[in-house]
């Protein structure tokens, strides 16, 4: 099974019972080889994840968190300012997790937000490798809420 594009099912149980304080938790990136994560998946895991030059496990700290509401489509969405990249780094991944590494317990130690399919094989040779994160809006940021 591929990697599906998706907001966890952790995830949204979590913010309902109000397990996160987004703007004050640490929020990772962590980059994947033939991974099968999908809405299910309920926390970051080591199992394929990628390794290389300048890459350690999970990943880097995502910066610049903002979170956005459009009135008129009814949409609230979260971005962040800095696409999460590893400079001078020889990397392959096929997708990447988006997790809260600040939670404990609740619903999931490292509790996943977002898991993201490359479409194929993404590669940096001792150059910068950057998960390019769509711009902030309603209907493109990876975690928006209708």
């Amino acid at each position: 099974m591929a990697t599906t594009t998706s907001l966890t099912n952790n995830f949204r149980q979590g913010l309902f019972a109000g397990n996160f304080d987004l703007p004050a938790d640490t929020i990772q990136c962590a980059l994947y080889n033939s991974e099968t994560h999908t809405q299910n998946t309920g926390a970051y895991t080591t199992v394929n994840e990628a390794t290389g030059t300048a890459y350690t496990a999970k990943g880097v700290t995502m910066s610049g968190y903002t979170a956005a509401t459009d009135t008129t489509n009814h949409v609230a969405h979260l971005d962040w300012s800095t696409d999460p990249s590893w400079a001078t780094s020889t990397i392959t991944a096929t997708a990447c997790m988006i997790f809260d590494d600040t939670t404990v317990t609740n619903p999931a130690t490292d509790c996943s937000m977002y898991v993201g399919d490359f479409s194929g094989s993404k590669s940096s040779s001792a150059g910068t490798f950057t998960v390019v994160l769509p711009a902030a809006a309603y209907n493109t940021s990876v975690i928006r809420l209708a």
